[in-house]
């Protein structure tokens, strides 16, 4: 018997090992699942959100449709809260007169599509969100520029046939997302991944969305040339963008420079740069503090997929307040978010806005009457500002002890809270 050389029998099972390993993961981050329809067909593939989201990253807003939390304040809590929000359309006197009446503000859902289980239809415009862990949220959307387009609107679904089929919200029952498969036939293209830098220094890896629309590296940078000509350049092609001028300085691959202008794409237009990440949330760069972009390969050792987003927990910390007392346990951000899957969102120093989930933070800390000092669990501090979640318009926080009932605290009595 003929004895196979060793060099050549390692090279052998180096070469079946290969074989075996599974294919790169490229399409994992993209949104996918089965939506069964009213007539009970059901349909799977990959969904394009009528709001035009297309990532698992990406984020689905809309307005919750009832804040049971509010039935445990008093009514002097009430009114304390009700001054600001209803002097300049009502006397707070007359609301008391109807027992059920709470003060009422914008309650924004916001999380992740990664985050939903699924999606109930509920209405024309309303729908029922389950989390992975079994909890629900009732939401709707309004004239609020913000829903634009979120619920009520036709989706997408691109089905392995490779065949893609729009589907009116008034006939679809239920949207239940699943894991996303390594390889989408019909995608020639890959998510556009990179770096935004911006003018104070900061910088932002993650996913990219040009101009709040392109995120794909098929999609275009348009604009006009130097001879006023119309031009466009994939994004795969492209090594950086910055801002020149009126327009913008677009480097190739292959070494050549482009000046842009005349479009939003490559101008002060822009509506606006976005990073998205699972690990710590996502961001918007303005035009005018945005510095430079680099886009880069499409990272095969980073999970962008559907299991990469945990079930929720309910938030639980431990409440410094300025009265010197401590209180522990479950609680209730701004008397609205209640989930670690929902975001805390403020402008940050570098004139970003930051959108991050509450399992990525391990303190907030009331810094100023505008301003909250926010600690990430990876070590980054943030000073956050602008929104109601880090300022004096923060509605407080109501906690259930480990041990006696719900207390109820002010924000202007928070001096830290320690997320566990």
């Amino acid at each position: 018997m003929r004895h196979f050389p060793l060099k050549y029998l390692i090279l052998l099972l180096l070469l079946l090992a290969a074989a075996m390993r599974p294919a790169a993961a490229q399409h994992e981050g993209f949104i996918y699942g089965e939506v069964t329809l009213t007539n009970n067909e059901r349909h799977k593939g990959q969904i394009l959100w009528s709001a035009g989201q297309t990532m698992w990253v990406d984020l689905l807003t809309a307005e919750k449709k009832d804040n049971p939390v509010l039935k445990y304040l008093n009514n002097e809590q009430l009114e304390k809260l009700s001054i600001e929000e209803t002097q300049k359309k009502m006397d707070w006197g007359f609301m008391n007169l109807w027992k059920n009446q709470y003060p009422s503000r914008k309650h924004t859902f916001r999380c992740r599509f990664g985050d939903i289980a699924s999606l109930t239809v509920s209405g024309g415009e309303e729908a029922v969100v389950a989390f992975k862990n079994g909890e629900k949220v009732n939401i709707f959307i309004n004239e609020d520029p913000e829903y634009r387009n979120q619920l009520g609107r036709r989706i997408t679904l691109y089905i392995a046939s490779k065949e893609k089929i729009r589907i009116d919200w008034d006939n679809i029952a239920q949207i239940r997302f699943t894991t996303t498969p390594q390889q989408l036939p019909h995608l020639n293209t890959m998510p556009l991944y990179g770096t935004i830098a911006t003018r104070s220094g900061s910088s932002y890896t993650g996913l990219l969305q040009w101009d709040m629309d392109e995120s794909l590296t098929s999609n275009f940078v348009d604009g006009k040339n130097e001879a006023n000509e119309n031009i466009k350049v994939r994004f795969r092609d492209v090594q950086s963008i910055r801002p020149k001028d009126e327009g913008a300085l677009v480097k190739l691959k292959s070494g050549r420079e482009l000046y842009m202008h005349g479009n939003s794409n490559v101008n002060r237009k822009n509506q606006g740069l976005v990073v998205r990440h699972p690990d710590w949330g996502q961001v918007i760069i303005r035009w005018r503090d945005f510095k430079e972009a680099t886009i880069a390969a499409y990272p095969e050792n980073q999970d962008f997929g559907f299991n990469a987003f945990q079930k929720p927990r309910s938030l639980k910390a431990s409440i410094f307040t300025n009265d010197k007392k401590t209180w522990r346990g479950s609680f209730v951000y701004d008397l609205d978010e209640r989930l670690d899957v929902e975001t805390l969102d403020g402008w940050d120093r570098a004139g970003a806005l930051r959108i991050v989930p509450f399992r990525f933070i391990k303190e907030v800390a009331p810094h100023n009457s505008k301003q909250s000092v926010v600690l990430l669990r990876n070590g980054v501090k943030l000073v956050l500002g602008d929104r109601s979640d880090v300022s004096e318009k923060n509605w407080g926080l109501l906690i259930w002890p480990q041990q006696g009932e719900y207390k109820y605290i002010p924000w202007n009595n928070v001096h830290r809270i320690a997320f566990y």
